[in-house]
């Protein structure tokens, strides 16, 4: 298995030690989510449920956990749908009425668990132990994963993993 260096932020974490195995997750992910990432910690990130035991890493950029990449991913969404809608030539009626369908919390949360994302996702403290992934956090994950994948290869590798999946068909 290859293997790629921690981040400099992450190396000087005192618990980095911890850290490097828990790439085995993110290769998983990756084949179901049918991505290969160029830099994987993008993906670890996209992982990280909010709260402890990320904000135990003492880095201000992971104590929101993957909540900041969860924004990257749903302005792509956006700009995707978008991109997807323009050519057609509809109202813009129709453009809001797609995206209320299809960029829900309710809809994410049924996308994350039909791929089996709660197996991947570092969970916090309380959901560590019962195993569970709330809605909410599920939905930040499917959002974080896609804009993990668009700061590693762009608009059209985020495409492909929306079509993936299974958000809706580009």
């Amino acid at each position: 298995m290859e293997t790629h260096p921690l981040p400099p932020d992450l190396a000087s974490s005192p618990f980095h030690h911890t850290l490097a195995p828990s790439l085995n997750k993110t290769h998983a992910c990756e084949a179901a989510i049918g991505y290969k990432f160029q830099d994987p910690w993008l993906l670890w990130e996209a992982l990280q449920a909010a709260g402890p035991p990320v904000s135990h890493l003492g880095i201000p950029r992971y104590e929101a956990g993957n909540l900041r990449l969860a924004i990257v991913g749903d302005r792509i969404l956006d700009l995707l749908l978008a991109l997807h809608w323009y050519p057609t030539g509809q109202k813009r009626v129709a453009f809001d009425t797609l995206r209320h369908q299809t960029t829900t919390n309710v809809s994410f949360t049924a996308v994350g668990n039909r791929m089996g994302l709660s197996r991947y996702i570092t969970k916090a403290m309380g959901a560590e132990r019962t195993g569970l992934v709330s809605p909410r956090t599920m939905s930040a994950t499917v959002e974080a994963v896609i804009g993990a994948v668009y700061l590693d290869g762009g608009v059209d590798a985020a495409r492909l993993v929306v079509g993936n999946l299974g958000i809706w068909v580009l």
